[in-house]
């Protein structure tokens, strides 16, 4: 059975399941759930300015007890210094964009828990192309994420993979 840490950290592709996985380990571990797309984005969908997402990160970070969800490159080395357990989603792209369309179908209109106040989910052409080309243009720096990530780590690739981990924790 794998142990899990008091500073999770939670990548992969857009549908992958980390906001879903972060809310599952919160819940029966006691961990405070971060979603990256919280302090990201703000109403109506536009991006807080660099400086405060790094600040607003730093500050969900300083003390132990959390699972963090996203990516976000200019503050993943944050989440990786501090965290004591990353697991990677990374599970096939046909799957995520599925994924992804379900969630537009079931969620239109509404702001999702994981997401900032102000950005309810639509359906956005652009958003689905960069999610199919993830592992491109993210997945080579999350290979190396993993790679050179010190501590206890998980690489999660397919759905049963995630439902083992999962059984096993809770």
């Amino acid at each position: 059975m794998p142990a899990i840490g008091r500073s999770v950290m939670i990548v992969g592709s857009p549908g992958a399941g980390k906001s879903t996985l972060a809310r599952r380990i919160g819940a029966a571990h006691g961990l405070r759930v971060i979603h990256m797309d919280q302090l990201y984005w703000t109403a109506g969908w536009r991006r807080r300015e660099a400086r405060r997402q790094i600040s607003l990160v730093e500050d969900a970070v300083a003390v132990p007890g959390w699972v963090f969800d996203g990516n976000h490159t200019a503050t993943i080395h944050i989440r990786a210094d501090r965290a004591d357990t990353l697991i990677w989603l990374d599970l096939p792209r046909w799957l995520c964009v599925l994924r992804i369309l379900r969630r537009v179908a079931a969620c239109h209109g509404q702001v999702r828990p994981d997401m900032a106040a102000g950005c309810p989910e639509r359906f956005d052409a652009g958003f689905l192309k960069w999610a199919w080309t993830f592992p491109e243009h993210s997945g080579p720096g999350l290979a190396r994420l993993y790679a050179a990530f010190p501590r206890q780590k998980f690489r999660l690739t397919t759905p049963r993979d995630v439902a083992t981990f999962l059984a096993a924790l809770e």
